[in-house]
């Protein structure tokens, strides 16, 4: 068999593993079933390992109605985290999760919020901003997004007095956790956790492009996360799509592959009902890869980190 065609033959055979491993949901209620959950870090709060997230479900193709469905069907299946931030498609994403989350759904939900401000004034703005939109006095989670460099961004957030308005906010009761985000610098986020302060949480892409980099979220952030008792939050599991499009994997085995590490829950891009069913299956039926399954998935994708992982600056 030449090498090219006994690949595509694993793959073929992984794929087929994993999907008869998950059993399919229909596209109605979820109200009978549940997800596992997870501790996320120091705040001792249980948390789906999936998550919805914000970017997705404002996309302009979407109608309110559609988008709110599908909030709603994640949290009746289980879902209990929400990923939002101020930046995301000009506020629709927040106006549209708010909606989701009247009628009784809020309390159901761990929610959260990102903030790109880097002045204390910017923070002040930005997060009043997202609690109108929200239609909401607070948050449970605030982060810090996109952490991308030290000289800048980690500077800000220590030397600037964030910090010290995150912790007055708190006081407040506006929300009741603090962390940070980030995509393409994992030295920006051991330079945010070595310098002390006690963060709640940390979201990073964890996927099978940054796993083969030199410097790596994966290998050298998570890890001193764990030691720090900070709840890890994943991301870009399926690389902003171009893991799937890539056909390097499925973007339900590199959602399993994140699953399978030592994260909290992952945040997964849902923009429709047909994703919320293979994300859900997959989550209900979790299983953590075998290490011959990851080893296979890794040796996959070697050389296909700049593929998947388009948003990185750096190509370590």
């Amino acid at each position: 068999m030449k090498k090219s065609n006994r690949r595509e033959f694993v793959r073929n055979i992984s794929s087929a593993a994993i999907a008869a491993s998950i059993l399919p949901l229909s596209s109605g209620s979820y109200k009978s079933r549940s997800l596992p959950k997870r501790v996320l870090g120091r705040t001792g709060e249980k948390v789906s390992i999936l998550g919805v997230g914000g970017f997705h479900v404002g996309a302009d193709f979407l109608t309110n109605e559609v988008a709110i469905q599908i909030i709603r069907t994640a949290i009746d299946g289980g879902v209990n985290f929400m990923d939002n931030a101020w930046a995301y498609k000009k506020g629709r994403s927040e106006i549209i999760m708010g909606e989701a989350l009247k009628d009784g759904y809020r309390k159901k939900v761990m929610l959260m919020t990102k903030l790109m401000a880097r002045t204390v004034d910017d923070a002040k703005q930005q997060l009043e901003t997202s609690l109108k939109r929200f239609q909401l006095d607070s948050v449970d989670l605030m982060q810090f997004h996109a952490i991308g460099n030290t000289e800048g961004d980690v500077d800000a957030i220590y030397k600037d007095g964030l910090i010290e308005w995150a912790e007055e906010m708190r006081s407040q009761g506006v929300f009741k956790y603090i962390g940070f985000t980030g995509h393409s610098d994992p030295q920006a986020h051991i330079d945010m956790i070595q310098r002390g302060y006690p963060w709640d949480t940390v979201q990073m892409p964890l996927n099978l492009g940054d796993v083969h980099r030199e410097l790596s979220f994966e290998k050298h952030v998570l890890p001193l996360a764990i030691k720090n008792n900070i709840g890890v939050i994943g991301m870009k599991s399926n690389g902003m799509g171009r893991l799937g499009k890539s056909g390097i994997a499925t973007p339900v085995e590199g959602l399993r592959y994140s699953m399978s590490l030592q994260v909290s829950t992952v945040v997964s891009g849902i923009d429709s009902l047909d994703i919320l069913n293979e994300n859900m299956a997959l989550a209900e039926n979790f299983k953590s890869l075998t290490q011959d399954e990851r080893t296979e998935l890794i040796g996959r994708s070697l050389d296909s980190s700049d593929i998947i992982e388009h948003y990185r600056k750096d190509n370590k």
